[in-house]
């Protein structure tokens, strides 16, 4: 989805020893970067809006009333009800000209993880057990779950006789999805989630740049520590308090 964003990088008219960027070729160069951002902006609002309200319709179909003993049914449930609403709240602001690629982004993983807490509270209610929600990819938390790397050979010798290449110890890092891991074993950049850093957040460069959204200074944004909300149950909290609005200065 987001792959086109990274030729930004290529386009830019970089300065040399016998050129240096002229003013028509820097305004050029953001009107492209903004463009593309706008975009994207664009495609993951709709994406955004698609994941809200089949969270929304799940819900209607699926609420629940539960008994007060029933607490660990109870938690899950509030929870999934504070990650629908906290979702509706990011996706309300989407028109917003501080709403970031990754707002939207964190509007749908919480949409689909109050989906996801839903089906373990129901699973609580009948007296089963549910698992842990899906561990989301680092490095675009709309790719689907991670894949875990193959599991260490068991036998002492095999595992003495194994060796980790540099692009396997990268590929282990961070939580991959099985495209992500594939690029960087391929020595590729994975297809990572953008942010756009403004100007004046990114000294010695002329213009909005947009960055990898874990590049972003965390001070500057909740959503880079955490793989937009993705590892952080606190999100929901967070959301409904109005705790997440941080921005670089403009």
């Amino acid at each position: 989805m987001f792959r086109r964003w990274w030729f930004l990088k290529a386009a830019r008219p970089a300065p040399t020893t016998e050129h240096h960027p002229s003013r028509r070729e820097v305004r050029e160069h953001q009107a492209l970067v903004l463009g593309e951002w706008e975009a994207l902006r664009d495609r993951l609002r709709e994406l955004a809006a698609e994941r809200v309200t089949a969270a929304g319709t799940v819900f209607q179909a699926a609420e629940l009333r539960l008994p007060t003993e029933e607490s660990a049914a109870r938690r899950a449930y509030q929870w999934a009800l504070e990650a629908y609403e906290a979702a509706g709240r990011l996706l309300d602001r989407a028109d917003r000209p501080d709403t970031d690629l990754p707002d939207l982004a964190a509007a749908v993983v919480l949409a689909e993880q109050a989906v996801e807490r839903l089906a373990a509270a129901h699973l609580l209610h009948a007296g089963q057990r549910p698992g842990p929600l899906a561990v989301r990819c680092y490095y675009n938390p709309l790719h689907g779950p991670v894949e875990n790397a193959a599991e260490p050979p068991k036998n002492r010798k095999t595992r003495q006789r194994a060796r980790t290449t540099a692009r396997e110890a990268a590929a282990d890092r961070r939580p991959a999805c099985r495209s992500c891991r594939a690029a960087i074993l391929a020595g590729q950049t994975p297809d990572v989630l953008p942010a756009l850093l403004p100007a004046k957040a990114a000294p010695g460069r002329k213009g909005p740049v947009l960055v990898p959204y874990f590049a972003v200074p965390r001070q500057w944004s909740p959503w880079s520590t955490t793989a937009c909300g993705a590892y952080d149950p606190a999100t929901p909290s967070l959301v409904l308090r109005g705790a997440h609005h941080r921005r670089p200065p403009h």
